[in-house]
């Protein structure tokens, strides 16, 4: 009987450890920032807009950093600390949990059950991606909490309906996109070089001048209105939704489609100017590009918490 008591004992001590070994909510509630990296300004700019959502929508956003996790996972800590902050509205689980772990540089965003369907563990991650860990990877704690912390306040907003006009910072996303862009030229523009040579087949052109026009040969034309639609349309449209899910916004996006083009046009017409020349395509008495004998020939290259408790998921990610 002492034993089992001694080993209850043994159990609790360890549990209670593990619970002291959690930091407790400030006063402040939306902002604990423990590993003391967050200014004032952001401070005060996460409380008044976290008590605005939550006087509006019961839901709670509450930005926790530490200094380590004291040997756990990032993930078991959040849980906890979630589950002992009581974040969101205990009937709705709507809580929202953004931890900064500084030693391990690691970041997790922790969900409620309520926001499970709005804040889906891809789009938690996303924003992570694009709007977070690009700063905190350089040390800029207040931009890369305060820039995550809109992105998730907006969309909260605009789930439960309500006006925000808040902006998250877009300037290392738009950067970052943009390198991935340049990137992806080389590739983008290989693709519209087969394209354009492919362009000869669909639409041959002859510089020299007729005196009389030549009856164009049908099945020429089925043919190369198949290769058109068949390669070159295909080939171009994957060329330009390459570059087109990297774009920032929507200059580079003319940019891409309007460069593109232009590779495009001038691959036509120096191809089909060496297709007059008897290069690519031999010309013989029909300006269709078959020869006299019929052959054909091509060449293409290449406050407080709510009681609300974790388990609709979310995402990590380390800087």
């Amino acid at each position: 009987m002492k034993k089992i008591l001694l080993l209850f004992i043994a159990v609790l001590s360890l549990f209670t450890i593990k619970v002291k070994a959690l930091v407790e909510p400030t006063n402040a509630f939306y902002v604990n920032d423990y590993a003391n990296i967050i200014s004032s300004d952001v401070e005060n700019y996460i409380i008044s807009h976290s008590k605005n959502l939550e006087e509006k929508t019961k839901a709670q956003i509450v930005v926790v950093t530490v200094k380590n996790l004291e040997g756990e996972t990032l993930e078991e800590y959040a849980t906890s600390l979630f589950r002992k902050f009581g974040i969101g509205d205990k009937e709705e689980n709507n809580g929202l949990l953004l931890l900064l772990a500084l030693e391990e540089r690691q970041f997790r965003v922790e969900v409620g059950y309520g926001l499970e369907e709005v804040l889906p563990d891809g789009l938690t991650g996303r924003y992570q991606d694009d709007y977070i860990i690009p700063y905190l990877k350089e040390d800029k704690w207040d931009e890369g909490v305060k820039n995550g912390y809109i992105a998730f306040y907006n969309k909260l907003c605009n789930y439960y309906g309500i006006a925000s006009n808040e902006k998250v910072d877009t300037t290392i996303l738009n950067e970052k996109s943009l390198k991935n862009l340049l990137g992806l030229f080389p590739i983008i523009s290989v693709i519209s070089l087969v394209a354009g040579l492919l362009l000869t087949l669909s639409f041959p052109f002859n510089f020299k001048k007729k005196k009389k026009k030549k009856k164009v040969d049908i099945a020429y034309i089925i043919f190369s209105w198949f290769i058109f639609l068949t390669f070159t349309l295909p080939l171009f449209l994957v060329g330009i939704s390459i570059g087109w899910e990297q774009a920032p916004n929507k200059f580079y996006r003319f940019i891409l489609v309007f460069s593109q083009l232009i590779i495009v046009a001038l691959n036509y017409f120096f191809c089909s100017f060496l297709n007059s020349k008897g290069v690519l395509i031999t010309t013989g008495s029909s300006s269709s590009g078959f020869s006299s004998g019929g052959s054909f020939s091509s060449s293409s290259g290449g406050s407080s918490g709510g009681g609300g408790s974790s388990g609709g998921g979310g995402s990590s990610r380390s800087f």
